[in-house]
């Protein structure tokens, strides 16, 4: 679910950092062009990032704040398998139409990967 966020988000926001010395992040394009656009070590540092993260649980548990679910659990992991399923659709989606704006500019005559708000690239 994320994966969507983070494709539809760098179309519009990139982080004040460099990803890699000399590359900032600011001059990384967006969708499947990042692929050949960021240098080896760049993709390190993402690499050990997440790694870190998912392996000492930078992120945490946060006891605060969850719901008591009760008898509704079964029917919440349903929703979230549900939601997932629909995200991975979605990414796969965006995946496809940037791969072929890529080998094809304007194929479909939209310039920008977010065509229903108009108001992101003004």
């Amino acid at each position: 679910m994320l994966a969507v966020l983070g494709y539809v988000a760098t179309d519009t926001y990139h982080f004040p950092f460099d990803i890699a010395p000399g590359v900032a992040c600011a001059y990384v394009p967006s969708g499947v062009a990042a692929i050949n656009a960021i240098p080896a070590l760049g993709w390190a540092k993402m690499f050990f990032v997440i790694g870190a993260v998912d392996y000492y649980g930078y992120l945490g548990r946060f006891d605060r704040g969850m719901p008591d679910l009760g008898e509704k659990v079964e029917e919440r992991k349903l929703q979230e398998l549900q939601h997932g399923r629909l995200a991975l659709l979605a990414v796969l989606e965006l995946l496809r139409h940037d791969s072929q704006n890529l080998m094809q500019p304007g194929f479909d005559g939209l310039d920008n990967l977010i065509t229903g708000l108009p108001f992101i690239y003004k």
